[in-house]
């Protein structure tokens, strides 16, 4: 068995199959990050926040809410010569370690405490998802307002005031840092707010009953790379739309083959498509990428590189939150990229 420590590593040291990645760990990222938006107001914080939230938190628990994983790992293969600590697939209880099940229940039921917060200036809305909000300002003037919007599949968010105070106030609206071309309407007319990607924008004004906040966030996939000095993810890409990271699962691709076989162009054109996993309707991306066909790799260590050209294969990648649903199966994050 091999046993995987709870611990730093050094910089950049980021194993994609071994990698701890326990549910706690990265529940106390959310709350570190969180409490460090609430003491500065920096965008980047509620963006980590918000990451680690949708995916890495999220994939803890599965999605009938019954079974749970330890680790979150950003690949696994069953090819790997070793018997690893911790499943990678997620069980109805986890011996030796009881925090991650309820842990992750608990985080999922108090998202609500960190949609919103307030300050003297006025309300700051940190995530966007279909909401009532009933609060105070600091002045302890009350506002009320429902929030609209698909999010994270559609970046089009709408708040509605339903009670406002008559003295002008900011309302500070989160633009991510991965998003840009944001607009901005108020009762559907443009603002001069500044929409910089990983900001606050802020809207002063005197504001009544029945005004209406319409923000676009567009979204379109994107293809991310790590910093070359993280060695296991050099000339690969991760894909990410909104705040959502995706991976391949075998369960997606052609019977006898292997995710090590495929390559993503840089230019592949991913387009959201809607796909039921376990009876949770979830935006999935799909478009083509090369596979070339690999021999079954025995104990070598090296051999001559294969001279099959790659053929052009149909994708589907699945929100990462959502691997190991559909039972075991091969899984990766990280996909390497030709350019």
């Amino acid at each position: 068995m091999q046993k995987i420590h709870q611990a730093y590593g050094r910089d950049y040291q980021l194993p994609n199959f071994t990698a701890h990645g326990e549910t706690c760990a990265n529940i106390g990222n959310v709350l570190w990050n969180w409490r460090m938006l609430q003491v500065s107001g920096d965008a980047k914080y509620a963006d980590v926040l918000e990451t680690a939230l949708y995916n890495s938190v999220l994939s803890g628990i599965s999605l009938d809410g019954k079974r749970f994983l330890y680790t979150n790992p950003l690949a696994y293969s069953d090819a790997l010569p070793f018997h690893q600590r911790w499943s990678k697939d997620r069980v109805d209880y986890i011996s030796l370690s009881n925090c991650c099940p309820p842990n992750v229940v608990r985080t999922i039921a108090e998202v609500s405490n960190y949609m919103y917060s307030t300050s003297d200036k006025g309300l700051w809305v940190n995530l966007y998802g279909g909401n009532n909000l009933s609060t105070k300002l600091k002045n302890g003037s009350p506002v009320k307002l429902r929030q609209e919007t698909n999010y994270p599949w559609d970046g089009a968010v709408k708040l509605t005031l339903a009670e406002a105070p008559k003295k002008a106030f900011s309302l500070f609206l989160r633009v991510p840092g991965w998003c840009e071309g944001a607009t901005l309407l108020v009762n559907g007319k443009p603002t001069a707010a500044v929409l910089t990607p990983g900001t606050y924008a802020e809207v002063n004004r005197p504001w009544k009953a029945g005004d209406r906040v319409e923000l676009q966030l567009p979204m379109p996939a994107q293809l991310v790379e790590a910093n070359p000095l993280v060695e296991e993810t050099r000339n690969q890409v991760a894909v990410k739309r909104g705040p959502i990271v995706y991976c391949l699962e075998t369960k997606d691709f052609p019977a006898g083959q292997k995710l090590s076989g495929l390559t993503l162009p840089a230019t592949a054109s991913l387009q959201p498509q809607r796909l039921q996993i376990d009876n949770a309707d979830v935006m999935c991306l799909t478009g083509q990428g090369t596979l070339t066909p690999a021999a079954q790799w025995g104990p070598q260590l090296y051999r001559k590189l294969p001279t099959e050209k790659p053929a052009s294969v149909p994708l589907t990648l699945i929100p990462y939150y959502a691997w190991g649903n559909r039972g075991h199966s091969d899984m990766e994050v990280w996909i390497p990229v030709s350019r």
